[in-house]
């Protein structure tokens, strides 16, 4: 219940309406007695500004930020955490005695989601799709660990920063999108990143590109989850476990505190109906 003390916590983005963090934050919160709650607002960019004064005057003990606000809240924050500033990109903000500080959790929870599907990702052939928020650190995370990274973008520039901010010892390269690039990509590749809002079987289709390109021995990981992901070749990571993983973080962030995956984990699965491994 909430109550007049109540401490709050918020995510802005634009959609909202298909997250499942409130489901993940709240359940949690509620099991573990927490006087807490998580609410989604559906905020513009044009409202960014305003949404993010209205959590300092009301006092949010933080939020998390998503698409498409995870750069342009940078300049809006009082601090960011050395992540945050290498990648140019925040998912997470928490308030601290100094202001706002920004976070990003998105390359370390891509990274404890590849690993629970038993990828270890290092020296491995990577193939990113998308030059928004989360590409942007996943590139960074994927390139710490002397992995070859290729991103592909409709936007060459967008590719190109991205590319010339991984700052790692592994080798990261860039292109445009395009159907011949994606097919020769996909040929090489170990692990494909699809950090567009294209599931990767539409946007192979849309290119007319036959799935089973991909190789058996491949894996494919999309980060959208707003619609059921369709299995591509073998093995297909689900987006679900990178956001519970990320929920996890949050919460370390915010309550300074080891976050309770597992229990965050069974909190989705119990909505869900299944477990999606």
């Amino acid at each position: 219940m909430i109550k007049g003390d109540t401490r709050v916590h918020s995510l802005y983005g634009s959609p909202v309406a298909h997250s499942l963090s409130p489901v993940i934050f709240n359940t949690t919160f509620q099991k573990l007695s927490l006087n807490r709650a998580y609410l989604p607002f559906e905020v513009s960019r044009d409202n960014l500004k305003q949404a993010v004064e209205a959590a300092r005057t009301l006092g949010f003990d933080g939020f998390n930020v998503t698409m498409p606000h995870k750069t342009g809240i940078i300049e809006m924050l009082d601090r960011l955490d050395k992540t945050a500033e290498k990648i140019g990109s925040v998912n997470t903000v928490a308030t601290t005695k100094s202001g706002l500080a920004g976070y990003n959790t998105d390359g370390e929870g891509a990274i404890r989601a590849l690993r629970s599907y038993g990828l270890e990702p290092n020296n491995k052939r990577i193939l990113v799709l998308g030059a928004g928020g989360a590409a942007q650190a996943l590139v960074h995370r994927l390139s710490a660990d002397n992995n070859t990274v290729s991103i592909l973008n409709r936007t060459l520039d967008k590719a190109r920063q991205i590319a010339d901010k991984a700052t790692g010892p592994g080798k990261t390269s860039y292109g445009e999108l395009t159907k011949n690039s994606l097919e020769i990509g996909i040929e090489d590749a170990d692990l494909l990143v699809n950090a567009t809002p294209i599931q990767t079987s539409t946007l192979m289709s849309q290119l007319r590109i036959p799935v089973n390109r991909v190789k058996d021995t491949g894996w494919v990981f999309d980060l959208a989850y707003d619609m059921p992901a369709e299995p591509i070749g073998r093995r297909t990571i689900s987006p679900l476990e990178m956001l519970v993983h990320q929920a996890a973080l949050s919460y370390e962030i915010w309550l300074n505190e080891t976050g309770p995956f597992a229990l965050m984990r069974s909190s989705l699965v119990d909505y869900l109906g299944k477990d999606w491994k």
